[in-house]
């Protein structure tokens, strides 16, 4: 019998959601929060890549801008590798009580 597989999902603690200084953010660092861990990829870990192109069905890039500004200057998340227009992808870390993935039973 082949068990059946749980269709892709993001996880958010419980704890996250009660925290106050989630309860601060703005609705677009929200989103964008969700979608960063949503890239979430057991080969590369915590090295979280999110374009403009990726996201310009969901908010302007001057919200995204806003969002991941806003996202690490809270604490939630570092810019690891810079990007632009020449560099290719800025690369982020979560950071913080809620960074922590599970995998496979494993807390990463």
């Amino acid at each position: 019998m082949i068990k059946p597989k749980a269709p892709p999902f993001v996880m958010i603690f419980r704890e996250l959601l009660k925290d106050p200084k989630w309860r601060k953010l703005s609705n677009s660092a929200k989103v964008l929060y969700i979608y960063l861990r949503a890239k979430f990829n057991a080969k590369t870990l915590n090295e979280l890549t999110l374009t403009y192109i990726e996201m310009k069905d969901v908010m302007t890039t001057a919200t995204m801008s806003k969002g991941l500004k806003e996202l690490q200057r809270t604490g939630f998340i570092e810019k690891t590798v810079p990007g632009g227009l020449f560099r290719g992808k800025s690369k982020y870390k979560l950071k913080g009580e809620h960074k922590h993935f599970y995998y496979k039973g494993k807390r990463l």
